[in-house]
């Protein structure tokens, strides 16, 4: 203990090195320690369901060549069900939002629709109540409910009580019958429901809308049940050639289904925190060094004493281990911190509500305390007790020696290395940022608005389209609104649906097949609400009462014109979906061209897309856009008190402004950009600290020598020109490090830009140049003082 006292008391004598490792080691344990959690949360752990090994998500292999997944029909869940042998069991889901009535105010859930089985294939218990029993999942069966715990949170206290209470959803109350625990949901879930289907749906084969989800048995691996869907599809085809021929199966491991998406990113961010890490520990190894030189000394008049050479190193190790300790301690407190603020902020994030400070992420700051303690502690300690004394203690600090010097030199060459590459990716990803946000998207988002009107695709449709018709005619009748509509999915989303078509005097033959494009639903005045422009004929018409199996009417965009009618008039002609559900639906009509817009996210070039007319009541749940003249929050005020005056029990939800929305579609890149960017300034600002110490430790080394050359005659632009020479050659060293690790980080990044190369040359240039400016700026200091030494009192110290 007395020993351990010794160490403190020499630390507290060197506030300055005590603090500064301390506050680098604090930044560098915390922000990984924090990083560790979440790619630890997300990637590593598995799933929080028992043997989550065995499940994998299934969907359709569809014969198209330009779109191989699609969603499952019930009846075919069934089929894989009863003639599968590689499955325990199978089940399928869709999502569905729903309205529930039963507080004071109608409230929005986000339910999905479950198939039976469902919460059999996760083997999952719920933490309050059951699971749904077999009356309650048939046809004709009792309205029943599992709710999320977010929703038992929110909603009911965590009142057990709540169990036996029902939901009023669509007129139909619903039994709350369990709680599901919080980590259940794969994402903002608030309740299941049993699918219900009708006995006649299943001979509805062509109906593909299910997600589906199995469990395989013990040593089934994922391709073995592939092979057995695929089996199984092909006695389907030769059964029902109409509907099933040519179809196979996707089989895919569920965990990387739900976060395969976001692996890249979390990569590059643990990535970016691992490499500041270690510009961190490589800093305090060269303040470390600096600090053993100047104690050299005093470790010799120790070893003249009788100390050992482990002992001296021993009494070093301790003062190192007790700046890992309290830098692990307080890495830790930040860690606890970030991933707050992580949990709070990224709720989208999958798996975020399995996220926690865990034991697995204590252990990982003690390893890394630990590395960081042996790395920057002990290596200096050995270079630093040499065995010839007294040279020591009759020279004091007249030299350091190469060895030692060449590893400082070399990390700091690394941690400069390290920083241009961080510079570097910080750079490129605020350029593809910027490229994003700037890009022409083929619509205007100023003063608009948008927001959903719940209701669900099983009422009444005449219903529905009077609803919706109210509602549009409501806005329109209001000064301060330019236009009004709707659609079935907003723009740079990436939400869409793709179907073939055949498009009339195209020449299309059973060889070259039908055309793909993208669809969206629309109604007169949502397009003139976003002011793409109309290049041919005319907008959608009015919105009529609702009407099945009528003549659609269509607007097309220009890509579809130029790829499919080699930009020949379109106008008047007819298109005909292919697809074999959509087979017997009659034929399109356009009635105008429109200018391309980017459906399916900034970063995608526009495709061809159709834009069908609908009677009202053909897409209950729409996304309603407004166009004010003037600022569109003003107008958001008066969104409830509109569709309340029209219908009370309907919940409005999901109300925000169309550059809200635009926005958040950078939310990725900007994110990546910005935490990138954090990460090299901060190793920017602790290798220009440990490029600092070094040439520092090295005028502190050559002061006689520099002494001299004054007394010689040298002036002080010379002395600079030496010391920033030797700082210019560790940085040309850094820099070329740098450059090559980039290259070989160019595939990574490729994926994670748009609009810039990996190796763009402006960038890398920006880089160098900050980097060199920033380091030279630190290495300036040292050198100026090496330049103003008194050379009388340099060679008489010596």
């Amino acid at each position: 203990m007395k020993q351990w006292q010794i160490a403190s008391r020499s630390l507290a004598r060197r506030p300055g090195y005590f603090l500064t490792a301390i506050s680098i080691l604090v930044l560098g344990i915390g922000a990984t320690t924090a990083l560790f959690s979440v790619v630890n949360t997300v990637l590593l752990k598995p799933l929080p369901y028992p043997n989550a090994d065995r499940l994998v998500s299934l969907l359709e292999a569809s014969p198209s060549k330009s779109k191989k997944d699609s969603l499952i029909a019930p009846a075919r869940l069934e089929d894989w069900n009863r003639m599968n042998r590689t499955f325990e069991s199978i089940a399928g889901f869709y999502s569905e939002n729903v309205t529930d009535t039963s507080g004071p105010e109608p409230q929005r859930l986000a339910s999905r629709r479950v198939s039976p089985r469902f919460f059999a294939v996760f083997g999952a218990a719920p933490l309050v109540g059951r699971t749904f029993s077999k009356q309650e999942e048939i046809y004709g069966g009792p309205g029943a409910a599992v709710i999320s715990y977010g929703l038992w949170t929110r909603a009911f206290g965590q009142d057990r009580n709540a169990i036996g209470r029902a939901l009023l959803l669509g007129g139909r109350g619903y039994t709350i019958v369990g709680v599901m625990p919080k980590e259940f949901a794969a994402g903002p879930i608030d309740a299941w429901l049993p699918a219900q289907f009708a006995p006649w749906f299943f001979r509805m084969r062509e109906n593909r809308f299910m997600s589906g989800v199995g469990r395989i048995k013990p040593g089934v691996t994922i391709e073995q049940a592939q092979a057995d869907l695929a089996r199984i599809e092909r006695q389907l085809g030769e059964q029902f050639p109409q509907t099933d021929k040519d179809w196979s199966a996707i089989a895919s491991d569920l965990k990387e289904q739900r976060v395969g998406q976001y692996r890249r990113a979390l990569l590059l961010m643990f990535g970016s925190v691992g490499l500041l890490l270690f510009i961190a520990v490589a800093n305090i190894a060269s303040l470390t060094l600096a600090q053993l030189h100047q104690r050299e000394r005093e470790m010799a008049i120790r070893s003249s004493v009788g100390a050992s050479r482990g002992q001296v190193i021993a009494m070093v190790m301790r003062e190192v281990l007790l700046i890992s300790g309290v830098g692990a301690a307080g890495g830790a407190t930040l860690a606890a911190s970030l991933i707050g603020i992580v949990t709070r902020h990224f709720a989208e994030l999958p798996r975020i509500a399995e996220l926690g400070f865990d034991w697995r992420v204590l252990v990982f700051a003690a390893a890394v305390s630990l590395f960081a303690a042996m790395l920057f502690g002990i290596v200096p300690a050995i270079q630093a007790t040499r065995a010839d004394l007294a040279p020591v203690l009759a020279e004091s600090s007249r030299s350091v020696s190469g060895e030692r010097r060449r590893l400082q030199q070399s990390l700091v060459v690394a941690q400069l290395a390290v920083t241009v590459v961080l510079l570097a990716t910080a750079g490129l990803l605020l350029r593809s940022y910027r490229n994003l946000s700037q890009v022409d998207a083929g619509f205007c988002t100023e003063n608009v608005i948008t927001f959903h009107v719940g209701a669900a695709w099983d009422e009444d449709r005449p219903h529905i389209g009077r609803l919706q018709q109210q509602i549009i005619a409501a806005f329109q009748r209001l000064p301060s609104v330019e236009s009004a509509g709707f659609t079935s999915f907003l723009p740079a989303t990436g939400a869409t649906l793709n179907f073939p078509v055949a498009l009339e005097g195209s020449g299309q033959t059973p060889e070259n097949g039908p055309f793909m494009v993208g669809e969206r639903t629309v109604t007169s005045g949502y397009l003139q609400s976003l002011h793409v422009p109309l290049l041919a004929g005319a907008w959608c018409p009015p919105l009529e009462p609702f009407k099945f199996n009528r003549s659609i009417k269509a607007v097309v965009n220009h890509r579809f014109v130029e790829l499919y009618a080699r930009n020949q008039n379109v106008v008047g002609r007819w298109f005909k979906y292919t697809q074999s559900s959509l087979a017997n639906n009659p034929a399109n009509e356009i009635v105008g061209v429109v200018g391309d817009v980017r459906e399916d996210g900034l970063a995608m070039a526009p495709a061809p897309y159709v834009y069908d007319c609908p009677t009202a009541g053909s897409w209950p749940d729409p996304e309603y856009v407004v166009r004010a003249r003037g600022n569109a929050r003003a107008l958001m005020e008066q969104v409830r008190q509109i569709v309340h005056g029209i219908d009370p029990q309907r919940a409005v939800f999901g109300m925000r402004t169309l550059d809200g929305l635009l926005n958040d579609t950078l939310e990725q890149p900007r994110l990546n950009a910005g935490l990138v960017g954090f990460f090299a300034g901060t190793a920017m600002v602790l290798a220009s600290v440990g490029l600092y110490s070094l040439i520092t430790l090295m005028v502190m080394a050559r002061r006689r020598e520099i002494g001299v050359r004054i007394a010689l005659g040298a002036d002080s632009r010379q002395i600079l020109r030496l010391v920033l020479g030797g700082a210019g050659w560790l940085l040309a060293w850094g820099i070329g490090l740098g450059i090559g690790m980039a290259v070989v980080a160019e595939r990574v990044l490729k994926t994670l830009l748009f609009g810039v190369s990996p190796l763009d040359p402006s960038t890398l240039a920006g880089a160098v140049a900050l980097l060199a400016g920033v380091s030279l700026t630190a290495a300036f200091l040292p050198a100026r003082r090496a330049a103003a030494v008194d050379p009388l009192v340099a060679i008489r110290a010596e």
